[in-house]
């Protein structure tokens, strides 16, 4: 159903978090919420193709969550 997805993923997504999650998901396997978060911003970073890096949508939802974004500052850190 989703072989050229997959192949394409293959071909050119690189190695980074969100890559496995994203194959498990599309051959079928459950993941976990985490895992999917991951896997989006793995497949809306066009597979990370360019190289692990913030996408700098901070307006995204899941961005708080993104594995390569910026990290956060807590309350408590004096922002």
């Amino acid at each position: 159903m989703f072989e050229e997805e997959i192949a394409s993923i293959k071909k050119h997504g690189i190695t980074a978090k969100g890559r496995t999650e994203l194959l498990n998901h599309l051959g079928g396997k459950r993941i976990t919420l985490r895992q999917a978060v991951s896997a989006k911003c793995f497949e809306c970073m066009g597979y990370f193709a360019d190289g692990r890096q913030d996408c700098g949508i901070k307006g995204c939802p899941l961005y708080p969550w993104m594995v390569y974004g910026q990290k956060k500052k807590s309350k408590g850190d004096g922002a």
